[in-house]
This record gives C-alpha cells, sequence and structure tokens, in this order.
C-alpha cells in the first residue's frame, strides 16, 4: 500500500492522509475556535459500555471529514498489550451528519462533521483489563481478515511485550503531565487542543469490564453540564487523578456547549483526547438542552449528539426535525416535547449490583408516550435480587431549590409524570445536571422527606460556570445540602446490596465569589466544605 509521512513523522496510507483538504474557514480565528486536523488518523476515542456492560463495550472514534468516502472503521483488542490478537470491524456504517452555516464551514458554506466510526465488542470477560487500539483502512481486504470479519487469530501487535508495557507506561506520564497543565481560569472558550500534538495513531489505550451482574460493589463517577472550559479541565483533572478507583463515568446531559458552532464539537471531543478518562472508561450520557444544538439555517436537532456517540440503544434513533421558524433558538428555553426518541436518546444497562435508567428531558414524558411506556416497563422488570440498586439519570432535576429554571416545562413534566414511577418502584437515586450548582436533596416522596423515597442529586457544576442564586433564604425541608460556589463531581460507591456512600469531590472553586447569593436579596450563605454521606437501599426498607 503506498505511503507518505504524516506531520508527526510516521507512515500512513495516503488515501487516508487528507491534511492538505481538510481546512478550517477563516472565522475560526476570529471566534477563536481551532480543531485539530489529524490528517485523517484516528482521533476523538470514547468507550461506552454495552447492554450488559460485564461482556459489551463500544470503541467510538472520528477519523475523516464527511466531504469524502468513508474508511472502515475497526479495533485491535487484547488482553495484554503486546497481544491485540483479535480485530472487530465496525457493524454499521460510519455515522455523520452535515449542515448549513453561517457560521463554523469548514467547507463552503456548509460543515462536514467527521466519520465516527462505532465498534461494538461482544464476548469481553467480566472484570478483565482489555487493550485496544482503533484502526481505519479504506477496505475490508487492507484489515487482513480471512473467512469472518468479526474475529482473527493471532497476534496483530508488532510489539514485544516489555516494549508495549513501555508504552503504557510512558503515555501514562505523559497523561499526568498533560492534566496539570491547566489555562488560566478565566473566559476562554472553547478548547484551544491546536497546540498540542495529535494522538499517536500506534497508542494502546486500555480499559476494564464491569463486574458480573450482582456483584457487591462498584464505584461510579457522575458529573453534569461538562462544557470544554478551565474548570472543565479541573474536573476531568481530578478524575484522572483518581481513576484508580473509578469503574465508570456517567455525564448527565450538556456537553460541548457548541452554542451552534459545529467546528465546538471537534474542539470538545479534542479535550476528551487531551483528558484521556472517555478511552479509559465507558462514559454514559444523557441529552441536555444545549446537545439540541440546532443552528441558526437549519431545522435538525441533536444531530452531533446523535452520531458521535453510540449507547446502549434499545432501537435506532427516530430523530425528527424543529419544526419552528429558521434562526436562533433558546437554548434555555428550548420547547417541549421534541421529537426524539430511542437511540442515544434513553436507554438501560446494567453495571454490577446497579441497573442504570437513562432518560430524555427531552422527549414526551407524558403518560401513554413512547418513553413513558418504556420507563415503566424498565422500573417493572427490574430483578432487585440481581441489581439490588436501581439509579435513573436525566438532564433536568425533579427537585430545585434555586432561581434558575423554576419555569422550565421539562421540570414540570418529570414532576408530574416520572417522580410517581420513581416512588412506586423505590428508584434509590435520581442524578441530574442543568443547574450550574450543587443539590443534595433528603430521601423525598412528592415534596416530602420519607425514608424510602429517592435521594436526588443535582451535579451540574462539572466545568460551565457555577452560578445559581437560591430561591429562597430558607431551604426547602426536602434539602440536605446545597451550594453554588462549587465545581466538581460526585462518586457512588456501592458497598454491597444494602449500602453505598455518595461523596461530593471538589475541584474548582468560582474565583468571582466564596459564598452563596440569595435571588433580590443582599443576604449570603457561606460555602459548603464537603458533602458526604452514607445511603442505605430504600427497597430494603420496612415503612
Amino acid at each position: 500500500m503506498t505511503k507518505i509521512r504524516n506531520t508527526m513523522g510516521r507512515l500512513v496510507p495516503i488515501q487516508l492522509l487528507l491534511l492538505s483538504l481538510v481546512t478550517t474557514n477563516d472565522s475560526a480565528r476570529a471566534w477563536d475556535v481551532r480543531p485539530r486536523t489529524c490528517g485523517g488518523l484516528p482521533k476523538h476515542v470514547h468507550l461506552a459500555v454495552g447492554a450488559d456492560a460485564a461482556t459489551e463495550m463500544t470503541v467510538s472514534f472520528a477519523s475523516i471529514p464527511s466531504k469524502f468516502d468513508a474508511p472502515i472503521g475497526g479495533v485491535l483488542i487484547g488482553t495484554s498489550p503486546s497481544q491485540l490478537n483479535r480485530v472487530v470491524l465496525e457493524q454499521e456504517p460510519a455515522s455523520h451528519y452535515r449542515v448549513k452555516v453561517d457560521t463554523g464551514a469548514n467547507y463552503g458554506k456548509r460543515y462536514y462533521s467527521p466519520y465516527y466510526h462505532h465498534v461494538s465488542i461482544s464476548g469481553l470477560e467480566p472484570g478483565t483489563r482489555y487493550y485496544y487500539q482503533p484502526i481505519i483502512h479504506a477496505r475490508i481486504e487492507d484489515f487482513g481478515l480471512r473467512g469472518s470479519h468479526s474475529n482473527k487469530n493471532g497476534t496483530m501487535s508488532q510489539y514485544s511485550k516489555e516494549e508495549a508495557l513501555d508504552r503504557i507506561e510512558e503515555q501514562s506520564r505523559e497523561e499526568e503531565v498533560k492534566h496539570e497543565q491547566h489555562r488560566m481560569l478565566s473566559n476562554l472558550a472553547p478548547y484551544d487542543g491546536s497546540v498540542r500534538d495529535c494522538p499517536s495513531p500506534e497508542k494502546i489505550r486500555s480499559f476494564r469490564t464491569a463486574p458480573p451482574p450482582g456483584h457487591p460493589s462498584v464505584n461510579i463517577a457522575f458529573m453534569g453540564d461538562l462544557g470544554q472550559f478551565p474548570h472543565s479541565e479541573e474536573t476531568l483533572s481530578g478524575m484522572i487523578r483518581a481513576r484508580e478507583s473509578i469503574d465508570t463515568v456517567i455525564l448527565a446531559g450538556d456537553l460541548a456547549y457548541s452554542n451552534g458552532d459545529q467546528r465546538q464539537w471537534d474542539t470538545f471531543f479534542d479535550f476528551l483526547d487531551d483528558y484521556p478518562i472517555a478511552e479509559h472508561f465507558g462514559m454514559q450520557i444523557v441529552p441536555g438542552n444545549h446537545d439540541i444544538d440546532k443552528v441558526d439555517d437549519d431545522s435538525g436537532i441533536f444531530l452531533a449528539y446523535e452520531s458521535r456517540f453510540r449507547m446502549p440503544r434499545v432501537k435506532p434513533a427516530e430523530l425528527g426535525i424543529y419544526d419552528g421558524p429558521l434562526g436562533p433558538l433558546n437554548m434555555d428555553r428550548p420547547p417541549y416535547p421534541l421529537d426524539y426518541e430511542w437511540g442515544n436518546a434513553y436507554y438501560a444497562y446494567t453495571y454490577g449490583p446497579a441497573r442504570m435508567i437513562m432518560i430524555s428531558s427531552y422527549s414526551d414524558m407524558s403518560i401513554n408516550s413512547t418513553q413513558y411506556k418504556w420507563i415503566e416497563s424498565e422500573l417493572q422488570s427490574v430483578d432487585r435480587s440481581v441489581t439490588p440498586w436501581l439509579l435513573v439519570v436525566l438532564h433536568t432535576p425533579l427537585y430545585n431549590t434555586f432561581s434558575l429554571h423554576q419555569k422550565d416545562p421539562q421540570i414540570a413534566a418529570a414532576r408530574e409524570h416520572l417522580e410517581p414511577l420513581f416512588v412506586d418502584y423505590q428508584v434509590n437515586m435520581v442524578l441530574s445536571g442543568h443547574i450550574h450548582a450543587y443539590l443534595r436533596t433528603e430521601t423525598v416522596k412528592h415534596g416530602e422527606p420519607h425514608p424510602t423515597g429517592p435521594m436526588h442529586v443535582t451535579i451540574g457544576a462539572g466545568g460551565r460556570k457555577c452560578e445559581a442564586p437560591f430561591l429562597n433564604e430558607e431551604p426547602e425541608p426536602w434539602v440536605a445540602v446545597r451550594d453554588a460556589t462549587i465545581y466538581g463531581y460526585g462518586m457512588f460507591r456501592i458497598l454491597n446490596s444494602t449500602h453505598a456512600e455518595w461523596d461530593w469531590i471538589h475541584t474548582g472553586y468560582n474565583e468571582e465569589r466564596n459564598f452563596n447569593e440569595i435571588k433580590l436579596s443582599n443576604v449570603t450563605l457561606p460555602s459548603v466544605s464537603k458533602d458526604r454521606v452514607l445511603v442505605e437501599n430504600q427497597y430494603y426498607m420496612e415503612y
């Protein structure tokens, strides 16, 4: 195969080397939007667990812009970095989208997303460390496969065991240095990864599969409203430092904050490449209001969210369009409901002793809606003897002590239609983002503290500006802890079938003020120092 050297000095297939063709619109400099161009080499690598996280993982990554013919994506994988002896090819055509734009075009008047390759790997062993390497070729024949396209026996890596382990150690040291190199804590947006090298096409990454269902303990990290801001870097840096104690990650919506400029999805993934959490852990997501992402001159919604990720979907997405007028859409007050079912909108999966139900706040939640019927069916089917912990994630919180988003129709709909289900089926925790602050409620039923009700947590200070005045000086009776001055993420450590620990982990502070404000008041309240609490499984309580 004809090859030439790329800008990193490595040999790559000539048909994938498109640096001369990948251009950035001149407005990028004016807007300070500088996505990396990597010549068609694999980048933006991230993971998502399958419906059974113990045996299934999906590896997603980007290649060339979708203006050109799509290459074929695959993954080399094995239980040793020197023995990547299985190759798995993508099971569906690479996903992509194109939109007409005034700002953020990369070819003419259009934005062409990269191709995203979603490679679902099954037949894995529970609780096992796997090493993997994304690859792309122009033709299936270039993978060297014989017979089945899903597996190949033999050694695919060109490294000895010692060389491979040295490479893994070197990559780990590089990542430790990278995550300490923060931007100044100022309003710099979006992330600029153009000053850093592209990920090496030879990089070997790793992940560990979940323990089998019924395993007594796991550690789940939660964050919301991450974005690609300086405090976002702090959050992921904190998680990188703690990664030995993390099993999986959940991001409760509002991912990139593209503001309608699709290049900012590219810079968001550059950010994830440089702060490598999503390439080591399955990162599950739910849609937020800023992920609707309608551009001014197009009616498409959730295009990047649906194209660039692959969750363990129940069915392929049924994605409509925004049927309102062209022009700007206020993402802080989007209409409800939007025409979005299945796909990455809502789904469920098992992770060790926990059943996770992921919900779309922007799809219809009313009784007899498609999503409502699915949620009810999922709740009915949970076997608490196998998965004693039942957790729900959606972007908009059901309980809100802050002055912002008090009239959101999505919050009202979830409170009216979904809370009765959560109470009846003894959901343990409901985790959300949306409000850039922190709130943990007492266990609560229909507005009243109750020992067997769900605990609600808003963990929306992952990176976007942490600023949300309290609605009232006196907290509501269901409030346990609230704060809008501290950035961070949460850890839910399941200890056994009856007890878990919730821990709010601080990663940064609001540099403008160190106190909480009250709406329309000169009264201020101090920041909260910490929040760690033992959680008793409500399912086993007798009341």
